[in-house]
């Protein structure tokens, strides 16, 4: 290694196992991405999943939030859904690295309007509690992911779930555990959860399930979030009407440390 090497250049290649078939065609602004990055995008699309959610009820901690975040987007699973009726849902920039452009990131004033969206869209909701009825082990709930759509719910660092997230629920799981303590930090709740339903596909390398029209309409939102407005004039100059996908509407905030925090809801 020279003294010129920078850390750019030192930082290990992402390869993948295999290339996997990618519906989306050549777009009009792919000149504005290197090849790599294009390919980049595509790849991390065609192994998405929306067939897993994660529900993250009043998450206060932006360092959580952030977490659990990251681990979708690390793990695959598109879509998350947050409320924000006791607290808004702040991302920090630094700690994210952009992740969270790279999720379908649903906000929602109360549990019951998320529970509504997801249901529209077929999801079997269940909340993480310890609950009688409750499923022992995420991975046991692998059969009921084959059959539907699942919502996976989870609680607020202080609060765990509210009153109305598990009575409207249609059912429970949760994580066993050996030891004196009996609860996990959020993030890594959801770290555990979402791993251990994923962890064949992931291992397996396997293709996602991901529309084809979605994955276009992602990958032209992903483009024009890195590049602006740049994507306009490329679209214009080969007389394409692609419209984009709408975005969160985050807002920008700084704490006190200086860090950047990209705020979901409402005051």
């Amino acid at each position: 290694m020279t003294t010129s090497d920078s850390a750019e250049d030192q930082r290990p290649t992402r390869r993948w196992r295999h290339l996997l078939p990618s519906p989306i065609e050549a777009h009009p602004a792919d000149c504005l991405l290197t090849p790599e990055r294009a390919e980049t995008f595509r790849q991390v699309l065609a192994r998405r999943t929306e067939r897993l959610a994660v529900v993250v009820e009043d998450c206060h901690d932006p360092h959580n939030a952030t977490a659990v975040v990251r681990s979708c987007d690390i793990f695959g699973v598109h879509r998350v859904h947050v409320t924000t009726g006791r607290s808004r849902f702040k991302v920090n920039r630094r700690v994210s690295q952009g992740a969270h452009r790279y999720v379908d990131l649903n906000v929602h004033a109360d549990i019951t309007e998320a529970y509504a969206a997801l249901r529209k869209d077929g999801f079997k909701i269940l909340v993480s509690d310890l609950h009688a009825d409750a499923v022992v082990g995420p991975q046991s709930l692998a059969e009921n992911l084959a059959e539907q759509p699942l919502a996976l719910v989870f609680g607020s660092e202080g609060y765990g779930v509210s009153q109305a997230a598990s009575e409207q629920a249609d059912g429970f799981f949760l994580i066993p555990m050996a030891g004196f303590s009996q609860s996990l930090n959020l993030s890594v709740s959801v770290a555990t959860t979402v791993y251990s339903l994923r962890a064949l596909a992931l291992t397996a390398d396997a293709p996602g399930d991901m529309s084809a029209e979605r994955q276009r309409a992602w990958y032209d939102s992903w483009l024009r979030a890195q590049k602006g407005e740049a994507v306009d004039r490329c679209v214009a100059a080969v007389g394409d009407g692609w419209v984009p996908p709408p975005d969160p509407r985050a807002r920008l905030e700084v704490d006190k440390r200086g860090d950047e925090l990209e705020t979901f809801g409402t005051d």
